[in-house]
């Protein structure tokens, strides 16, 4: 995976939705279109209380194709945008014991909750969260970041539209996509 030439210059906000984005894209899933202000203003709020974020109010959501809410997200706190990437999509399973793993929700080896940050922002987790869906070609992102108590605090909230496409801050086609290698 590569960094796109701007990455420096963008804020840590962009930087998650690029990261996930470069994930999906790795493995030949589409890119979620772009940042919306309403799904980062849920984001930011769970950034700032170092919670999973939740379904955005003021966010027309569709359901998935199985008819459950549009909807997945992640936290991760104390890393990073890259580390906290990194936890979610690699280091989201059993590590052994309660102390030895990073996510709360994996509480065995065959635990539902394991790897469903993984899943969740690469859009599927039939078992846990069926999420977005991996083919979502219209999903839109909102990421948060806040300090709390010295730590880092980091959220992506990935929804489906309801309809067409609401207006959005950073895209991937106008803001990532140019800056690729």
């Amino acid at each position: 995976m590569a960094l796109p030439s701007n990455w420096f210059s963008l804020t840590t906000p962009e930087q998650l939705f690029v990261i996930a984005d470069l994930e999906r894209t790795a493995r030949g899933l589409p890119p979620y279109v772009g940042i919306n202000a309403a799904l980062s203003a849920d984001a930011q709020h769970a950034a700032a209380t170092n919670s999973d974020p939740s379904i955005a109010a003021g966010f027309s959501m569709a359901n998935d194709a199985q008819g459950s809410p549009g909807f997945g997200g992640a936290w991760a706190g104390g890393y990073t945008v890259l580390a906290a990437d990194y936890i979610w999509m690699y280091d989201d399973a059993w590590g052994g014991s309660a102390a030895k793993t990073s996510n709360i929700a994996c509480t065995s080896a065959g635990g539902a909750g394991c790897w469903a940050h993984r899943d969740e922002l690469l859009g599927s987790d039939p078992g846990y969260n069926p999420g977005v869906g991996l083919g979502c070609t219209n999903c839109e992102v909102g990421t948060g970041f806040a300090m709390v108590n010295g730590n880092a605090s980091y959220v992506d909230l990935i929804e489906i539209p309801n309809g067409s496409l609401p207006p959005m801050s950073f895209t991937w086609a106008n803001n990532v996509l140019p800056n690729l290698p």
